[in-house]
């Protein structure tokens, strides 16, 4: 019986992480890659777009964004590959294993931030077209990507952040570059554009 119930346990906490009964985690993200995807929101959450906004719920669509379009944006901004931190070879082989990247779904236990929610992209759209957004308390809503690591001292994110307050509105947008500083640790480095703003 106590087997059955620890067995019981287990598949509960397993598939705690989905908000759905299909599976969706078919990977997790690594310690290297939590600590970068928690220094970009802590340092884009302590800048000045966010300061009249520091009481309010963080919400990040469960959803990543997808690799590829997160390596296109970055090609799209740099001016020759002799800026680059990636070759041209090296993008075309990316370009490659991203179109068979699968989905990632973000888990609360991604993110060290106590105030934060995961919510499904079909349930925010559903939440704004039935206009429900009125009665729910304010919130910044982020669409993250998983950071693509390009080396051991570079990483690459894109972002979309927004106000729920009505609907939603546009706050900030971008690719990210995060490198080591020289305490060999994981910060933000250079803000490389955006196609959003």
């Amino acid at each position: 019986m106590k087997k059955n119930v620890l067995f019981i346990i287990i598949v509960i906490v397993s598939f705690s992480c989905s908000s759905s009964i299909r599976t969706k985690k078919m990977f997790e993200l690594n310690k290297t890659e939590r600590e970068i995807i928690n220094v970009f929101m802590e340092h884009e959450l302590a800048s000045d777009t966010y300061k009249y906004r520091t009481n309010n719920t963080i919400v990040v669509i469960e959803s990543a964004i997808p690799k590829k379009q997160v390596l296109n944006d970055y090609l799209s901004f740099i001016r020759n590959y002799k800026e680059s931190l990636i070759d041209s070879l090296q993008s075309v082989k990316m370009k490659n294993e991203f179109e068979k990247e699968q989905q990632y779904y973000w888990c609360q236990h991604d993110f060290k931030i106590k105030n934060l929610q995961i919510q499904s992209r079909e349930n925010f759209e559903k939440t704004i077209k039935t206009e429900k957004y009125f009665h729910l308390p304010k919130r910044i809503i982020f669409h993250l990507s998983v950071p693509i690591i390009i080396n051991d001292k570079g990483a690459l994110i894109s972002f979309i952040s927004g106000e729920g307050d009505l609907g939603y509105t546009l706050i900030n947008s971008g690719t990210i570059l995060i490198t080591k500083n020289n305490k060999n640790q994981w910060a933000f480095s250079q803000f490389l554009g955006s196609r959003h703003m």
